[in-house]
């Protein structure tokens, strides 16, 4: 065994990346660290237990060359017995529809896609190729961009199902590991192009960093990134830790005991920014943090008024933020059968065939009817509204999960949802809960149309 070979198995090791029996799905751009991780993992897919296929995401922005490294992949995947998946990007429509760069268009419509076939190919694990240079490389990205701490931390080595068992590894012992085994790779000739930014960083700024300030500075920022999301795990446990015991919610307020000040001299801000982005759904700026340390310092009954229509004000051993405007409490009534209007929403439930296939052209959702009844409630999500988004095995938080999925604050709470006996089963237009997806078992389908 090769001593790249034995490093990232400890790695894997290290951080519990892979378990047995899993199915992995391999991004495959053709590249030198796409290549690589397609080699190892056919050379240890016994080793790990696992079975592993591959897609190929043909971003169609640099003509013949785009077509070739989809004919490369599907050569190299054909060789080695791999399936793999070849799925075309419109990079360019997509960029300029959301007035975002040829990168982050690539980069969303990425991950977009490899989440849709993980969920429809039962994917436990997505592997992404990522070294220790593109790691540096993001954390000074996002560095000269005015990012935030978790921007600062890097690349993740692992987040839900995607994982990067490359991290520790850079590109350099990559190159050398294909060369001397005499593997194939494509070159992409846009990373010689310093008009993407990420390019400049590598060409230009880190060569004169390596030369004048620190030879090792991937070494070194590998081990920063590591050190803050260490410390960013631990505060987002303390802040569970916090809201759990210190916070309440119902539909109209959410109530924060000061009891917590047994425990700390102030409201600590982290909690704060929790409670506001994740409960209030707007922003946390100081401002907010220093009125209500004074708040909390002051006799009951008083109160302030913050942003978007929020108040906070003082109990007896508690903080209560309320929002000023009126609720939305709207709720329909759906059987099977009918197609009703829910505000700008038309929705319809008819049963379908078991046989049916789904079309991602069409907006409709296919799920088991198994163990629901006729009778469905459309209504606005609310506060504390957990399910099951399909792909997961565990309960999520509505609100969690429409900020994984980065909806704007503002359009949040105008998303509905579906409920069939007391359940969650589908938040309208996004993600039907793993309750309800059909299964080999499943005798009876019901289709969820939106218009």
């Amino acid at each position: 065994m090769k001593k790249i070979e034995q490093k990232v198995i400890n790695f894997i090791r290290l951080y519990d990346l892979i378990r047995p029996n899993e199915n992995l799905l391999i991004s495959l751009s053709g590249g030198a660290d796409s290549v690589f991780a397609l080699y190892f993992f056919y050379k240890f897919q016994k080793k790990f237990h696992c079975k592993i296929e591959a897609i190929h995401f043909n971003h169609n922005l640099r003509g013949k060359e785009s077509n070739e490294d989809e004919i490369f992949t599907k050569s190299l995947c054909e060789k080695l017995g791999i399936k793999l998946f070849i799925k075309s990007l419109d990079v360019k429509s997509y960029a300029k529809k959301n007035k975002i760069s040829i990168e982050e268009a690539a980069r969303k419509l990425r991950y977009k896609n490899l989440e849709k076939i993980s969920v429809k190919k039962n994917i436990d694990k997505i592997i992404t190729a990522h070294n220790k240079n593109d790691n540096t490389e993001t954390i000074l990205l996002n560095l000269f961009s005015g990012s935030g701490i978790k921007g600062l931390s890097g690349i993740p080595i692992k987040r839900e199902k995607i994982i990067r068992p490359f991290l520790v590894l850079e590109k350099d012992e990559v190159i050398k590991y294909l060369d001397r085994n005499k593997i194939e790779f494509r070159t992409d000739s846009s990373n010689l192009s310093n008009e993407f930014k990420r390019n400049f960083i590598r060409n230009e700024i880190l060569p004169l960093i390596r030369k004048n300030i620190n030879n090792s500075i991937d070494d070194a920022l590998f081990r920063f990134s590591k050190n803050l999301n260490e410390q960013i795990l631990f505060e987002e446990k303390t802040v569970k830790f916090l809201i759990n015991k210190f916070v309440s919610t119902t539909q109209n307020r959410v109530e924060l005991s000061l009891k917590l000040l047994e425990i700390y001299n102030t409201i600590p801000g982290l909690l704060l920014k929790n409670i506001f982005e994740n409960y209030l759904q707007i922003n946390f700026e100081q401002k907010d943090y220093e009125k209500l340390n004074e708040l909390a310092k002051k006799q009951k009954g008083k109160k302030i008024s913050l942003r978007e229509k929020i108040i906070a004000f003082r109990e007896a051993d508690s903080i209560i933020f309320a929002k000023i405007e009126k609720e939305l409490t709207k709720q329909v009534n759906i059987k099977i059968g009918e197609e009703k209007k829910f505000d700008d929403y038309k929705i319809k439930v008819i049963e379908s065939n078991p046989n049916e296939r789904f079309s991602e052209e069409k907006k409709y959702e296919l799920i088991s009817f198994d163990n629901l009844d006729e009778n469905f409630t459309i209504r606005y999500w609310q506060n504390g509204d957990k399910f099951k988004p399909l792909g997961l095995r565990v309960n999520k938080n509505i609100s969690d999960f429409l900020t994984d999925l980065k909806i704007p604050a503002n359009q949040k709470r105008k998303i509905p949802v579906l409920i069939n006996r007391n359940k969650i089963i589908w938040v309208v237009g996004l993600r039907i809960s793993d309750d309800v997806k059909l299964t080999k078992k499943t005798k009876r389908v019901v289709k969820l149309c939106l218009n």
